[in-house]
Parts: structure tokens; C-alpha cells; sequence
């Protein structure tokens, strides 16, 4: 049987004595399509059987929501509302890769079933949330976050976090992992974990980072009356106590530079 045809309605047929033999005609009638109407059907691609629980979604050209639906076991479903004159199919189900469509016109859908193949995802693995913040509970940006497999050298996947410091990863399967957490003005931190059970996603404890003790710089250009560089010239950082802590020459340029501070006030003399 076609399916845009529709089952009649039970016609009553009595036989009596004397009308064994009867003859009951039956009309079958075209399903209705109207433009606030969309039906169809959807399947796995690869073993073309119906897909059950699917969401299917309409939207306008700009993917603005407008209705949705589920598929029933046999893999049907129906939208009804009022529709733009041009929409867009998205379909999802998990386990599956989403589908959307080109922009098309719902004038062409009349007395038209759509017909939708899910193909099976590849990524079937679990994920890994996560949370960075700094010992003052503050979210950090810009962690990079690498991820291990068990003992192995060898990054299996990295990311960052991001402005609210969270991060994911995905396609993982149940093991040992260790995750390193690097920045450049933060200790760096490893965790190690193993995820045996297979659940959809696993949340990490949050992770807290110290902010390092930086070293700071400073550096300059020693010149003579006439605003020349002087090569060679001495140059001596004091602390605040006027004690020598560094001692360097200019290069051709005149320029010096001291690095590995602490956090203070300094002096310079040159000669």
C-alpha cells in the first residue's frame, strides 16, 4: 500500500439467509497535504531500518525555530504549523550524525512524504568536562590542557580553557589518563584519573592552579651627552637598600638588561 493513501473507515457487511454472496466496494482516498503539514520517514542509512525516538526539528532559512516532532517506532513523523514560505530540516538522534537540509520551498512538499537517512556516528566515545580556577575560585582563560593515555609520552589530544574556564574532550574510551595543566604564569598541575564505566559524559573535580612567583625585568639604553649609545659601559642595579644585586655592560647599541627580579624597587648606576 501506497503511503500517502489513507485506510478506509469499517464498512459494515451483514449476511443473511438468502445474501451469502455480497459484493462491498471500497474508494481509497489520497492523504491531505496542506502547507501547515509536513510528514515523512526516517532510517539508518547503512541498515535502511526505521529510526524510532528521532527529533525532528523545522526552522527558517536562519535556522530560527518554528515546530518539532518525534519519530514513532515505525520511524513516521508529523509537523504541523505555519510554516515560511522556505524552510530548513534538522533531524538528530543519538548515536547518529545530525542532519540538516538546504533551504527548500514548502510548496514543494505537496503530497510529498520527506524521507531522512541518519547515518550512524563514529564518535561514540564519552566525554571529559572540566573546570580551571585559581585559589581565589576566579575561572582562568588560556590553560593548556593536554590529555595522556595511560603512561604514554605522547599527547593524545589538547585544548584550552575558555574565558569561563571550562574545557571538553571527546572521543575518549574507559582507561588511564593523566591530564596536564600548563601556563605561563601558572604552576603547572597533572592529574591522574581512569574511567572505567561508559556513561555519556564524566565531570572532573575542578582543578585549582598557583599563580607563579614571576620574575621581573628591566632593561635600557645607556648614551653620552651628544645622545649616543656607549658600548661597554658598566651598569649596576641596586636594591633598595642601595646593595648591588646585578651588574652587566651595554652591547654596541648600549643597551643592558637585568632579568630574575623580585617584586621591589631598584636603583641603577652606570659608568
Amino acid at each position: 500500500m501506497s503511503k500517502t493513501v489513507l485506510p478506509t473507515p469499517p464498512q459494515k457487511v451483514i449476511i443473511t439467509e438468502g445474501k451469502e454472496d455480497l459484493i462491498q466496494n471500497l474508494v481509497l482516498s489520497d492523504m491531505t497535504f496542506d502547507e501547515n503539514t509536513i510528514m515523512g520517514h526516517v532510517c539508518d542509512k547503512i541498515t535502511g531500518k526505521p529510526v524510532e525516538g528521532a527529533c525532528i526539528k523545522i526552522c527558517d532559512c536562519e535556522y530560527g525555530p518554528i515546530v518539532y516532532n518525534f519519530t514513532d517506532v515505525d520511524g513516521n513523523f508529523t509537523l504541523h504549523g505555519n510554516f515560511s514560505p522556505n524552510i530548513r530540516l534538522v533531524a538528530n538522534k543519538k548515536g547518529y550524525e545530525i542532519f540538516s537540509s538546504e533551504a527548500f520551498p514548502t510548496s514543494s512538499l505537496e503530497k510529498k512524504a520527506i524521507n531522512i537517512e541518519l547515518v550512524p556516528s563514529i564518535n561514540g566515545g564519552m566525554v571529559f568536562y572540566g573546570n580551571v580556577r585559581d585559589i581565589d575560585q576566579k575561572p582562568i582563560k588560556g590553560i593548556k590542557i593536554t590529555l595522556f593515555k595511560s603512561y604514554s609520552l605522547n599527547p593524545y589530544d589538547f585544548t584550552f580553557s575558555n574565558e569561563e574556564g571550562l574545557y571538553l574532550f571527546d572521543n575518549i574510551e574507559p582507561g588511564i589518563y593523566r591530564i596536564a595543566f600548563q601556563s605561563q604564569y601558572y604552576a603547572e598541575k597533572i592529574v591522574n584519573l581512569e574511567v572505567a564505566a561508559h556513561q555519556p559524559v564524566v565531570t572532573l573535580e575542578t582543578v585549582y592552579l598557583q599563580r607563579k612567583a614571576l620574575k621581573g625585568t628591566i632593561h635600557g639604553i645607556i648614551t653620552d651627552s651628544q645622545g649616543l649609545p656607549v658600548e661597554k659601559a658598566l651598569v649596576v642595579l641596586l636594591n633598595s637598600n642601595n646593595i648591588p644585586v646585578q651588574v652587566t655592560h651595554t652591547n654596541q647599541d648600549g643597551v643592558y638588561m637585568f632579568y630574575g627580579l623580585d617584586p621591589g624597587t631598584y636603583s641603577i648606576m652606570a659608568k
